[in-house]
């Protein structure tokens, strides 16, 4: 026969097989799930296990109903791999959630709304959008979700080369270096740091991808260095302290707050004043330093 699971005689007919079939088995657990082989079939004729196989196929592709649903669990059959996942506390929960939306036309919810049972409709409602990420929601609690208006947590946009170059341009034109941070983040919620480090891995032939050469002198115009960064990054300061020293010819006469050329020179070398306090600066920092005029006695105000 056709299964119908919106049939009433139908209905009553699987209960009556399924209560059989488990008597037969000899389930004692009363809180175990049904376990039914896909060819069994009754004496009758029944095909049990066919129908009861469609039924899961049905609720893998969100085609059974709340009713359903609730009948079917009451039948002791699974609908997840792991019996740990109570599939009808989360359909009450959604039920409540769904009430919550028909009331205000929204999800959107202040973080103290919870459930009648006391627990928080606001981080249940958040944790299915971290499970829809993760790709742990059936098609059945997608579809339910999305039927009272959730708003699933969209994938970031990607950005191509050409615009991380200009987020790179526009760090290098606003701080006078590119001296990035690892998880330096711009505005749009773009990683600069972590492209800089792509392009670098790039260029020292650690990745599977590689730079042109027209990329590659694009961003050595806005100050890229490739290898032994930390010693790029302190020759560059000096660089830019001598110059400094040289043009001002009052270098020590600033606030930490100072910027030259677009780089926070006097926040750079209060920090290289604390590290000579500390004895933390090498005999050739010092002597970089002393031979770029810089006045160890001096105190940045």
């Amino acid at each position: 026969m056709q299964f119908d699971i919106n049939n009433k005689e139908h209905r009553n007919r699987l209960a009556c097989e399924t209560a059989f079939y488990v008597m037969n088995k000899g389930y004692r657990e009363a809180k175990k799930f049904v376990d039914i082989p896909v060819d069994f079939v009754t004496e009758g004729g029944f095909e049990l296990g066919k129908i009861w196989d469609a039924l899961s196929e049905q609720f893998r592709q969100g085609r059974l109903s709340d009713d359903s649903i609730r009948f079917l669990l009451g039948l002791k059959k699974q609908f997840f791999d792991s019996p740990k996942k109570d599939l009808e506390k989360w359909m009450d929960r959604a039920q409540e959630a769904q009430g919550y939306y028909k009331k205000h036309g929204t999800l959107s919810m202040p973080n103290t709304q919870k459930f009648s049972n006391g627990m928080s409709m606001f981080q249940w409602v958040h944790h299915q959008k971290a499970l829809y990420k993760r790709g742990e929601l059936s098609q059945y609690q997608k579809k339910r979700l999305e039927e009272m208006g959730i708003q699933w947590i969209k994938p970031k946009r990607a950005v191509g080369w050409d615009e991380a170059y200009q987020y790179a341009k526009e760090f290098y034109n606003e701080n006078g270096h590119l001296f990035v941070d690892r998880g330096h983040i711009v505005h749009g919620g773009f990683d600069l740091g972590r492209w800089i480090q792509k392009q670098r891995d790039m260029y020292l032939g650690i990745s599977q991808y590689s730079l042109s050469d027209e990329q590659i002198e694009m961003l050595e115009d806005i100050g890229m260095f490739w290898e032994d960064i930390e010693l790029a990054k302190w020759d560059w300061f000096v660089g830019l302290l001598r110059e400094c020293i040289r043009k001002t010819k009052k270098p020590f006469v600033i606030s930490k707050n100072y910027r030259y050329k677009n780089y926070a020179l006097g926040e750079q070398v209060n920090k290289v004043i604390l590290q000579y306090g500390e004895g933390r600066l090498t005999g050739m920092q010092e002597k970089d330093l002393r031979d770029a005029g810089f006045k160890f006695s001096r105190v940045i105000k």
